[in-house]
């Protein structure tokens, strides 16, 4: 009866807005949400957690490697739930565990209970939320598809916000009854807000971008994505360019995120100037989040990713040589600018590239691939710091952000039978 409900709501009045688009609200404040506090946000927890344990950097760092690894294991498992079952009951289950691992990291004392919150944390909210939302949106969306994911991911650009205050409330309240007050408020915010995802607009009596369903029949499939099957997927190479490319760049990302405050302190900047520092990072991130998007729905989406890595490239020489504030905030700028404009653009060439049918289940292989550099990365940041410094420990991953960068340009379009090609690859 809700679904038939819903079917009329939607075709009766073609005038409405798309419900596309109010999945691409949600998605955007539930990225905002999930990412400020258990991407960008554990930074933040980093040295009250190390200082009231009386752990090494290595040991607290290996918390978010947990959590990571748990992804590498989830994310294949969510793609397919999500592709099998829907988004809005997966993504609902996902950020109740997300929340209930937040409740476990405010009462932790052995390394044991340490290690099982971010198990939850990464179960429910980790790389697997982003492999939720993207795949809820890609569905409802193909010719509009780099604008929407540009809006959706905006979301994260946002989150800095909430690392600031997560930094004040830590030093006002403590890190242990933040982690809980983000636990319970992880229920009232982000299960709502999973709610609001459907499955694919066909069930819904709508074609993807809000296409009219009276549409003539050919028109409407030359504008539907290529689809393929997940064999011929896994047997071009540029999806395996595509998967080392994540790897490589998730590998830069979550030693950056989890370091981020701490390296920044030991370079000679305050705790609250390192906060604000993350805020500049993610706000830097937001035009681009956008504005990659509309440049991967008009030209070359592979370049346009490519040119992006480049940009977190460029920032991630920077950040060795941080000496005062003010190449921090040309760091920040310049890196959040390539962070952010890769996601939109990235997750744009996926959907040119293997289509919609099994978005889902490639995103979960590639998000628990990415999720395995993200695993080590940290550790062997805080390793290394813990025997020379931050500068140093950084260094090394310039390496891999090059080849993520030459990854990326060596990719080509898919020639398989049957194969049309949707727009300019």
């Amino acid at each position: 009866m809700a679904k038939q409900k819903l079917i009329k709501n939607l075709t009766e009045y073609p005038t409405r807005i798309f419900y596309g688009w109010w999945m691409v609200l949600a998605g955007m404040l539930l990225m905002f949400y999930t990412t400020g506090i258990s991407f960008f946000g554990f930074s933040a927890f980093f040295d009250a957690i190390r200082v009231s344990l009386k752990w090494t950097r290595a040991e607290v760092a290996m918390g978010p490697s947990v959590q990571a690894l748990q992804t590498a294991l989830m994310a294949p498992l969510a793609g397919y739930l999500v592709d099998k079952f829907g988004p809005r009951i997966v993504t609902s289950i996902a950020m109740f565990i997300g929340g209930l691992g937040f409740v476990v990291l405010s009462k932790v004392t052995t390394p044991l209970h340490y290690y099982l919150a971010f198990i939850l944390i990464g179960t429910g909210m980790g790389a697997t939320a982003y492999v939720l939302v993207a795949t809820a949106i890609s569905n409802w969306f193909v010719k509009r598809r780099g604008k929407a994911m540009g809006i959706t991911f905006m979301g994260p650009g946002f989150g800095g916000i909430l690392v600031t205050l997560i930094v004040f409330f830590v030093e006002v309240y403590g890190w242990r009854g933040v982690a809980n007050f983000i636990g319970f408020a992880t229920w009232g915010f982000a299960i709502p807000l999973a709610l609001i995802f459907r499955s694919a607009p066909e069930k819904y009596g709508q074609e993807p971008d809000g296409s009219n369903v009276s549409l003539d029949k050919t028109t409407l499939l030359e504008e539907q994505d290529p689809e393929f099957s997940f064999k011929d997927v896994l047997f071009h190479k540029s999806y395996w360019l595509y998967l080392g490319a994540l790897a490589f760049q998730q590998m830069a990302i979550s030693a950056m995120v989890v370091h981020h405050i701490p390296a920044l302190v030991s370079f000679g900047i305050t705790n609250q100037l390192a906060g604000v520092m993350v805020l500049i990072f993610t706000v830097a991130s937001l035009p681009m989040r956008f504005y990659s998007g509309y440049l991967a729905d008009k030209y070359d989406s592979r370049i346009v990713t490519a040119s992006m890595l480049g940009f977190q490239l460029a920032g991630a020489i920077l950040f060795v040589v941080i000496y005062n504030i003010w190449t921090a905030i040309i760091f920040e700028i310049i890196y959040g600018i390539g962070w952010g404009g890769s996601n939109a653009a990235r997750l744009s060439l996926q959907g040119k590239y293997w289509g919609r049918s099994i978005f889902g289940s490639l995103m979960g292989i590639q998000v628990g691939i990415g999720a395995l550099g993200g695993f080590m990365a940290p550790i062997f940041v805080g390793w290394v710091t813990d025997i020379a410094d931050y500068r140093l420990a950084f260094s090394f991953l310039v390496i891999p952000l090059a080849f993520s960068v030459l990854m990326i340009y060596s990719m080509r379009p898919p020639i398989i039978k049957n194969y049309r090609p949707q727009g300019n690859l």
